[in-house]
């Protein structure tokens, strides 16, 4: 650098002759630091979106988890009672109400807890405690031990932590597709809850199956390749329903920690101060409370019937065991499967209401048939046949519910509606239970009564609710 050089830039000066201000590199340093903010926020925003989509197959694969090991239960617990136990109508259906029961007590307080704790911690923590329960049936039954108030216990254990599992998973699906809407994706609440309602279905199959296969050879058909399954001892199956129920655990590590309600209570009151508004909520909505309703008698009619006079038939009537109720809840659930299925194709269904109070009057009236003792394949087309329309009653009246329920009382509402269900079940438990000791030698003249239980509670639904007229307005 010669003399004027220096001399120039002594005096702030450049070769052009023009000033040079001191903070001239500014503009560029703020440039520069302008571009780093906006590649940090890109990342962060395609990270958070990310990590966004990834929660609806999380909470699928939560959804197969709970339901795999569930739809295990579903086959063994008759199973080891009618079968292994040799007991009856009213033994099984005690033992179906020490398995629901504990939802009408705690059930309430579930969804209390499902709106004020972390989503994500509390269903972590839940499926950690449905897989002790399993895994002590599965050490009672390896040691030779079994017992009918083992069974009792194990009930009573499955269904108190069911009562608070209810509320928290199927509260999350509102929260995760709100969450996805705003990154951009087009799934609307009621493909959702079609989507969770598919995994529940799937994987209850899934359960089914494997369940049959308890303490029995089962030869596959020759189209299939004649080879043999099983016997698989039940307390191995009991003890992957541990297993298959722990890992959700797992994925709800996937899951946002999700919104908490604060409702401003405080004190040992302050559920009960949430349960009385939640309660409020409901009452205040015409369907609301109607759905409720509806799924009392749900709980007393059909579920009674599903969960006693079906084993009770497949033993009596049929001379099956384990296989027979896994052919028969296989067969149930794929009819609500392959109906759920198809209700996921579309967006939105304008008359939700109709199609949930035709299908349940449909599914009601099919049950009749087994008053002719139909030959097996029948019996099961019967099953399918209802299995249809139960998988459009719980994808719409999931969708009628989360729709009018206000965002902060969701998992209250909800626990309210399930309570309707959960409710009914343990009475029609009972009642189907006693029914059937009735009628020792035709079991098959139960179906009577829920089909025109059932009956008549649409009729009122019809006549003296909003459900029928209601109409969808998509948002």
């Amino acid at each position: 650098m010669d003399e004027d050089e220096r001399q120039l830039e002594n005096r702030g000066e450049d070769r052009t002759g023009q000033v040079k201000s001191p903070v001239s590199g500014l503009d560029s340093a703020t440039t520069a630091g302008a571009s780093v903010e906006f590649t940090a926020r890109s990342l962060f925003t395609r990270r958070t979106h990310r990590r966004v989509k990834s929660e609806l197959p999380a909470y699928l694969m939560i959804q197969c988890s709970w339901f795999t090991a569930f739809g295990l239960q579903m086959v063994l617990f008759p199973y080891l009672i009618t079968n292994r136990l040799g007991l009856d109508g009213t033994e099984l259906g005690l033992a179906n109400m020490a398995l629901s029961g504990p939802s009408v007590i705690f059930l309430l307080l579930g969804g209390v807890i499902a709106e004020r704790a972390s989503g994500k911690s509390l269903l972590m923590l839940l499926h950690l405690m449905a897989a002790v329960p399993a895994a002590i049936l599965a050490f009672v039954l390896a040691t030779g031990n079994l017992a009918y108030g083992y069974m009792i216990i194990y009930g009573v254990a499955m269904g108190t932590v069911g009562a608070f599992m209810m509320p928290a998973r199927d509260s999350i699906i509102n929260e995760v597709v709100d969450r996805r809407a705003r990154v951009g994706s087009d799934v609307t609440l009621q493909q959702g809850v079609a989507f969770a309602t598919i995994a529940q279905f799937a994987a209850q199959i899934c359960g089914l199956i494997v369940g049959g296969y308890a303490d029995k050879l089962t030869r596959m058909p020759d189209w299939l390749g004649g080879f043999s399954i099983g016997p698989i001892p039940s307390w191995e199956l009991l003890a992957f329903q541990a297993i298959i129920v722990g890992l959700g655990a797992g994925f709800a590590l996937f899951l946002a920690h999700g919104r908490r309600v604060k409702t401003g209570r405080s004190g040992l009151g302050a559920a009960f101060g949430d349960i009385k508004e939640g309660f409020q909520v409901v009452s205040a909505d015409g369907k609301l409370w109607a759905m409720t309703v509806l799924m009392f008698g749900v709980g007393i009619f059909v579920i009674g019937s599903f969960l006693v006079v079906l084993p009770i038939i497949n033993r009596d009537i049929y001379g099956l065991s384990s296989d027979g109720i896994r052919d028969m809840f296989v067969t149930f659930w794929l009819g609500a499967f392959v109906s759920s299925v198809t209700l996921s194709l579309f967006r939105a269904i304008k008359r939700q209401g109709r199609l949930l109070l035709t299908a349940q009057l449909l599914g009601s009236l099919a049950i009749l048939i087994m008053l002719a003792k139909p030959p097996h394949y029948v019996f099961l087309g019967i099953v399918f046949a209802w299995g249809l329309a139960a998988g459009v009653s719980i994808a719409m009246s999931r969708s009628i519910v989360q729709d009018a329920a206000p965002k902060n009382h969701l998992s209250r509402v909800l626990s309210i509606y399930q309570l309707g269900f959960m409710a009914g079940a343990p009475f029609g438990a009972a009642l189907m239970g006693w029914l059937i000791d009735f009628f020792p030698d035709q079991p098959q003249r139960v179906a009577v009564v829920p089909a025109l239980g059932m009956t008549l509670l649409i009729a009122w639904m019809v006549i003296r609710t909003p459900i029928w007229n209601m109409k969808h307005q998509p948002a």
